[in-house]
């Protein structure tokens, strides 16, 4: 899991399945909170605990799935 941290505003991102997520993130809060800027120090959380996708990350979860149903329907058929 991996979440962005703003020391400057003493925030922290919930948590995304990947890395590019929790930098868009942090894009995305420099962009409306820092006019583009990078406040010092901030920095992305790397850790290990399990959660489950959200927001965009869900669209390649499904289509993973339903890669692996057509996979197995062409296999059977």
């Amino acid at each position: 899991m991996h979440r962005y941290r703003c020391p400057l505003c003493g925030t922290t991102s919930p948590r995304y399945l990947t890395l590019a997520g929790a930098k868009r993130h942090g894009a995305d809060h420099r962009d409306n909170r820092h006019g583009g800027d990078h406040p010092d120090g901030e920095h992305i959380i790397h850790g290990a605990a399990y959660a489950a996708p959200r927001g965009g990350e869900w669209t390649a979860v499904v289509v993973l799935l339903v890669l692996v149903a057509i996979g197995l329907l062409y296999k059977l058929g």
